[in-house]
């Protein structure tokens, strides 16, 4: 078998220009220079984007088979450190994600305990605070930029949960500083200098790392650690078999990372499920009586978000048709074969959880809405495993999905009791939605109150 499998370099597909690859198509067209590619060659095929931005020849692989072997299966010959250092210069190379082998399980099961799903319940009633101020507010605005907006709830609800920061002036200065540390993710010219992207984006890291310092400084000197029930405090109390704590770099850079993590994707998934749901009346209708029914005329608490499958799959649903990450990367550190090639070291996998999703052997109608898709008896993202990849999986898999999942579910709440609303563009004016992380900044949703309506 092995002298039948072919070099990778015999995938369809092609490597683009000398020095620059695919750039210009991946700038230019961003998620649906893939979808391009894959409707012209297939469910494997190659590409090539330069070295000086972390990647080099890299392998398309898509659909489940394909994600368990780089999630799963091949995982021991393949490096997610390697195949994310782009990421780095934001969350530097102490996040879990960046961390292969052995360092990687030890640091995600030192940090396990923060998401475990009492100290995710201990969160519950900060969300909800700010989701009813904010979302109040949005119902007084009338109309809203629903990107701008969504990104600065989940901002504001990771920096409260995580850092702790109760005082309005604190969370804003931190969130302006953490949106400039992301919009330097699209800087091409990696210079620490105030005039380009990534200057700009250090320089806003290394304020957002003296914030935390001082709130580090501060909880040691009043004696405050045991105290704190927020993510800082719980990397300060955190100590491994050997005794040993996170140094202060460590829980900085942890920090920083979380909130990146936590942030982005969160607040994409939102504004992509209220686009679907804002479009759709009666599915808005079915949440809203399904919440009824469990709350009755209690507020909003955490056992009622167990109780509410509807919604569930409504989340399902949106992480399948809008998955928070579009691609998923691993460098490949020793050979792997798949689809009859071999895949050299030195090369990168990719997987893309937003085309398995769609894939009709998969999905019936898979370009349609529909949550009932995930409820007994059709389960249709249980037909093979590693078909429904939004938050990863294997060892990598996001280890906040559950704080997510229950932000998410307190968010569209607290929408559904309070408002109606409605999302332009609306559906048949873009969809299928090919380019959603850029698309999504064209967002506008208008609230009626419910009082209006019934």
């Amino acid at each position: 078998m092995k002298d039948k499998l072919k070099p990778a370099e015999m995938m369809p597909g092609s490597f683009g220009l000398p020095f620059i690859g695919q750039t210009i198509g991946i700038l230019a067209k961003q998620e649906l220079f893939y979808w391009q590619q894959y409707q012209q060659y297939g469910n494997i095929f190659k590409i090539s984007l330069p070295e000086a931005i972390g990647f080099g020849k890299c392998a398309c692989l898509i659909g489940p088979e394909a994600n368990q072997l780089v999630l799963k299966d091949a995982a021991d010959k393949l490096s997610s450190r390697l195949g994310n250092r782009s990421l780095e210069p934001i969350v530097s190379k102490d996040l879990v994600l960046l961390q292969d082998g052995v360092e990687h399980r030890a640091s995600r099961k030192l940090i396990l305990p923060i998401f475990h799903h009492q100290a995710i319940a201990s969160y519950f009633d900060t969300i909800q605070a700010v989701a009813t101020a904010t979302v109040t507010d949005w119902g007084k605005q009338g109309t809203i930029n629903l990107e701008a907006e969504m990104r600065k709830l989940t901002l504001s609800i990771a920096v409260r949960t995580f850092l702790g920061s109760n005082k309005t002036e604190e969370i804003d200065r931190v969130s302006q500083w953490y949106v400039t540390l992301f919009n330097s993710l699209n800087g091409m010219v990696k210079w620490d200098n105030p005039l380009t992207f990534y200057g700009r984006g250090q320089a806003a890291r290394r304020k957002i790392a003296e914030y935390i310092r001082q709130i580090i400084k501060d909880r040691i000197e009043l004696d405050d650690i045991e105290k704190s029930k927020d993510v800082i405090g719980f990397l300060m109390s955190i100590v491994d078999e050997d005794g040993n704590k996170f140094t202060e770099t460590q829980i900085i850079n942890q920090a920083i990372g979380f909130l990146f993590a936590a942030h982005e994707t969160t607040s994409s998934l939102m504004n992509w499920l209220m686009f679907e749901l804002g479009n759709r009346p009666e599915w808005r209708q079915q949440l809203r009586t399904e919440l009824q029914q469990v709350t009755g005329n209690e507020a909003l608490k955490l056992q009622h978000l167990r109780q509410l499958p509807q919604m569930s799959n409504v989340l399902k649903e949106g992480e399948r048709l809008y998955p928070p990450v579009h691609a998923l990367s691993r460098a490949v550190v020793e050979d792997i074969e798949y689809a009859g090639y071999t895949i050299p070291a030195g090369w990168y996998a990719i997987i893309f959880p937003s085309m398995t999703h769609r894939m009709p052997e998969i999905y019936k109608d898979p370009e349609s809405f529909d949550p009932d898709r995930f409820a007994p008896p059709r389960e249709e993202d249980k037909k093979y495993p590693y078909s429904l990849i939004g938050f990863g999986g294997g060892a990598h898999s996001c280890i906040g999905v559950e704080f997510a999942n229950m932000e998410m579910k307190i968010i569209l709440s607290t929408l559904l009791q309070k408002y109606d609303w409605t999302v332009t563009p609306t559906l048949a004016e873009i969809a299928p939605v090919r380019k959603p992380f850029s698309m999504q900044k064209k967002l506008t949703a208008t609230f009626v109150s419910i009082d209006l309506l019934y």
